[in-house]
């Protein structure tokens, strides 16, 4: 809560409940988009993996955001983690808007 009071960025485990969910609900889409890239380009244990985690993150991402902020924060530090995989692994996959 200090950081909070001296107007930092708040912690992981600092954050009101929904916005843990809300951002454990991002992470796990981003894992979903990402493993069906992966997949795309050949990269299937990586891309089965991702989905798993993003799918099993989204299922519990409320009670988790409310009832145990150290492991919703390992959690998400964790998928963080396979998303920098993936960016290693896929440096062209574009990280910004695109048109079609």
């Amino acid at each position: 809560m200090k950081a909070l009071a001296a107007g930092l960025n708040p912690a992981f485990g600092d954050l009101a409940p929904s916005e843990r969910q809300a951002m454990l609900e991002k992470l796990a889409v981003t894992l979903e988009r990402n493993a069906r890239w992966a997949a795309q380009e050949g990269d299937d244990a990586l891309g089965t993996a991702m989905l798993s985690v993003g799918t099993a993150i989204l299922s519990v991402a409320g009670d988790l955001a409310a009832t145990d902020a150290v492991l919703a924060e390992d959690v998400a530090t964790r998928a963080l983690g396979l998303i920098t995989t993936f960016h290693c692994r896929h440096p062209q996959y574009p990280l910004g808007p695109m048109l079609h």
